[in-house]
Order: structure tokens, then sequence, then C-alpha cells
């Protein structure tokens, strides 16, 4: 008899033992393999602060024909300023600089010899002025196009016309504009203008030569003869429709 209980309370050891080890097992959906288990900046993709962000953009980001929407998470919360969009089971994401002025609007840009689409987003300072950043999707990442660690396109400051400028597609890449302070400064102030192209490539943009595109200008020519330079024009001819 007591040969049998011994037997019987070592079976029941053993399943006890087997049972116990699932609660230990992670759950294969905690991988994050899944949509609903990824995460966005750190949170989670069933958060309701991704749930709830807000579209800001549609951008075929990947380049197979089909736009993404873009969404920008609000401030405050847990995961602030998370611009990112969807792309099959994970997403893109950066994190909107901050310290900044928020981010107002977003559009596209088709950039010739590119399959993907670029993100611009522009930042408008509360005390007047705006600047403009361009992404592009890579590597699992919205990388932000900049060159020595600076934007491409400079902030704009619209109570002073202190750096006329205009950004645009060139080729397989980005051309950038600017009128720059003539030198030597002569009796009358006057503008240089000036053109730099990049090349896109990888997530990274390469700069060539900057080029003079003209000499001496006078500030009363300037509007005349490069209006998208004072009106700040911002990729007019390859802005994707809205």
């Amino acid at each position: 008899m007591m040969r049998t209980l011994a037997v019987s309370a070592a079976a029941l050891f053993l399943l006890g033992g087997c049972g116990s080890a699932d609660p230990e097992e992670k759950p294969a959906a905690d991988s994050g393999s899944t949509a609903g288990t990824a995460t966005v900046g750190g949170c989670a993709a069933d958060s309701q602060e991704v749930t709830g962000a807000k579209t800001v953009a549609g951008v075929d980001l990947d380049g197979d024909g089909q736009t993404e929407a873009v969404k920008l998470t609000a401030d405050g919360g847990k995961c602030p300023g998370l611009l990112f969009a969807k792309q099959g089971d994970g997403y893109v994401v950066t994190k909107a600089a901050v310290p900044a002025p928020p981010v107002a609007s977003a559009f596209g840009v088709a950039a010739p010899g590119q399959d993907a689409q670029l993100l611009v987003t522009r930042q408008e300072h509360p005390r007047g002025g705006f600047q403009l950043r361009v992404y592009a999707a890579h590597d699992g990442e919205l990388v932000e196009l900049k060159h020595g660690g600076e934007t491409l396109f400079p902030f704009v400051a619209t109570d002073v016309e202190e750096h006329p400028a205009s950004i645009d597609c060139a080729g397989n890449g980005i051309v950038v504009t600017e009128a720059v302070p003539h030198q030597p400064v002569g009796v009358v102030a006057a503008w240089d203008v000036q053109r730099t192209t990049y090349t896109l490539e990888d997530g990274k943009v390469t700069a060539g030569p900057t080029e003079e595109v003209a000499d001496n200008v006078l500030p009363k020519q300037l509007a005349g003869k490069y209006p998208g330079l004072v009106e700040h024009a911002a990729f007019a001819s390859c802005r994707t429709p809205a």
C-alpha cells in the first residue's frame, strides 16, 4: 500500500511540474512579430497614443504604388511627437524634432528617378516663421535628410527677408537655391544667387558643387527675376497631390 501511495505522489508531482511550466514560457505574440504587438517608437501599436494619432499626409514611402498614411502622435502622453507610417507588419518612425515648433502640415514629394516618395513636414513657429524638414523611409525608419548635420532648407523668418531660398526636385535628388549677400559689399546691398544639387541614395544626400546662378542682383530685381526665392517655394515641380 505504501509503495502504491509513493508512486501516485510521484506521478502527481511530475504532472504538476509540467503544468507550471506553461505560464513561464513567453507567448509567441510577445515577440513583436505580429502587427498587434508591434511597437511605434516605444509605444504599443494598439495604444491610445498610436491609434489616436492624426493623419498628416498620404505618401508612397516604399515605392509600391500605394500611399501610406503618415501620422503624428499628439504632444504629451507617453509617446509625444512621433511621426510614423505602417509598412507591412511594422512601422517606419521618427521623433519629430524636439524642442521645436509643432508640425503643422506635411506633404509628399515624387523626386524624378526615385520609386519611393519623400515626406516633407512644415513646422510653424508661433512668433512667425517656419522650418521644412525632408524625410526618406530607409531601413525601417524615417530618416531626415541632412547635410553636414543641418537641415536641407534653412529656417524661414517671415518677419524679415534675411534668407531668400527655394527647394525643389532635380534629376534624382534635390536642388536648393539661395540668395546670399554679395561679397564684397558695395555701395548698395545686393544678392548673389547660388544653387546646390543633392543626390539621394539609401536614405542619404550627397551635395554636389555649389554653382553661382547670378551675381550682384539688386533687392528690387530679386523678386522679378527669382520669385521662388522670395516666396520660399517648396517642391513646386514635384509635390504630390494632397
